[in-house]
């Protein structure tokens, strides 16, 4: 059988645990010591009242009354009690008082011919003062390790662990990564989820460094030729054919940066699904739509666009625009496999339990097994001659997550990459 209790929970339960021990102690140590302790006391407070009546019978025996009123009168003051002599019709002769009674013992004497009636008194609280004071210390020293019992556990379940949380705050601060520990059950999913939270920061500062250096570099490239050549137009000496090609190179060069600076903004676009516009696409007019764009470019690279559709009449909400750039991305990276030499790319499409799956198949030589997971990473690639900044697939699972659809890759059985993604009808 699995408890699962919480910490507040045994706090409680070990709390009661000692309250009851101590009462078990209580119990015990009046039961089996302190009531018999309190009856000798009694017993021995009242041997002593008659002792020393005894001893003050034998004082004033065949003394005179005055006699008899002197040595009493004597003997309380150097002796603690209570002291009265009186008639026997209960008219008080001498009377002698202390701080307190609580045990008497009476006798009968007999002075000058008449019979009187002689109590002692006395308080005896000698013992019983004893007896609590070592009730009292007992109880103090139960109390506090009940109570350093109680702080340890909180030490340990709270208040360190706390402590540790709140030091890899402060030094997270100044740079100090914190790391996953063993700490008590609520304390550890805390720590831990500081922990995710942190690397998911570093992780997304280490991406934003590397976009921004990506961008940096690709852009300096052909800024650079861009220039270079500007310099070279200041030369009047060029003929027309020099400065229409360097013009022309110009051009092309500014064209790269835009197209890198798109894809970053689209890059960062991606990241809102509030941003989406949706609107209802039906399946067969997507793929007209991306034969009709790719077939003749394609076809002229000698590379065969094969469509195969069997989610036909079906329809999906979708941002059409960020939809035909994951084709345009996909198709885009497929045609850079063939590196110039004939292929294929089949685009199939099929209807699965309430989502339309699209696969974009290629044979151009596939992707390490390794390097499968990777690729949707934002500016990795497995091609490093590459001048565009890695963010193509990132942005395609992106518009496929704001979709609430899901994308993954595999090599295909063609020798080949496919990338595979589906999106709810």
């Amino acid at each position: 059988m699995n408890f699962n209790w919480s910490f507040k929970k045994i706090t409680i339960l070990i709390t009661i645990a000692l309250i009851s021990l101590n009462s078990i102690f209580l119990f015990s140590y009046y039961k089996f010591y302190l009531s018999n302790k309190l009856v000798d006391n009694i017993v021995e407070a009242k041997d002593y009242n008659h002792r020393k009546l005894y001893y003050l019978t034998r004082l004033i025996d065949g003394n005179s009354l005055e006699e008899t009123v002197d040595i009493l009168d004597s003997y309380a003051k150097k002796n603690n009690g209570y002291i009265t002599l009186s008639t026997l019709d209960g008219k008080i002769i001498y009377q002698k008082k202390s701080t307190g009674k609580l045990f008497s013992s009476t006798t009968f004497v007999y002075i000058d011919g008449n019979n009187y009636e002689l109590t002692y008194s006395s308080s005896s609280i000698a013992s019983g003062l004893s007896f609590m004071k070592k009730f009292v210390f007992y109880e103090i020293i139960i109390i506090s390790v009940i109570l350093l019992i109680i702080f340890t556990i909180n030490s340990t379940k709270i208040i360190n662990p706390m402590e540790i949380i709140l030091k890899d705050i402060n030094d997270y601060k100044f740079g100090k990564i914190p790391y996953k520990r063993k700490l008590p059950k609520n304390m550890q999913q805390i720590q831990n989820t500081f922990v995710d939270m942190t690397m998911s920061l570093e992780e997304e500062k280490e991406n934003q460094n590397r976009i921004i250096a990506s961008i940096s570099h690709d852009i300096k490239t052909p800024l650079t030729s861009v220039i270079g050549y500007a310099d070279l137009l200041k030369n009047k000496n060029l003929s027309d054919e020099k400065k229409k090609s360097y013009i022309d190179k110009i051009y092309n060069k500014a064209l790269m940066m835009k197209d890198i600076l798109e894809e970053f903004d689209d890059y960062q676009s991606c990241n809102i699904k509030d941003t989406l516009k949706l609107e209802e696409k039906k399946i067969d007019d997507i793929l007209e739509d991306i034969n009709n764009n790719y077939y003749d470019d394609l076809k002229e690279k000698k590379i065969n666009l094969i469509i195969n559709n069997n989610a036909k009449n079906k329809f999906i909400k979708i941002d059409y625009i960020k939809i035909k750039r994951i084709f345009s991305n996909v198709i885009t990276n497929s045609v850079k496999n063939f590196n110039g030499k004939p292929g294929a790319i089949k685009i199939n499409v099929t209807y699965d339990k309430e989502k339309v799956r699209f696969e974009v198949a290629d044979n151009g030589g596939g992707v390490d097994e390794k390097d499968l997971k990777k690729i949707f990473k934002p500016l990795y690639t497995t091609d490093p001659s590459r001048k565009i900044s890695g963010l193509g697939l990132s942005i395609c699972k992106q518009i496929i997550s704001a979709h609430d659809g899901n994308i993954h890759a595999k090599n295909n059985s063609e020798n080949g990459l496919s990338i595979i993604f589906y999106i709810p009808c």
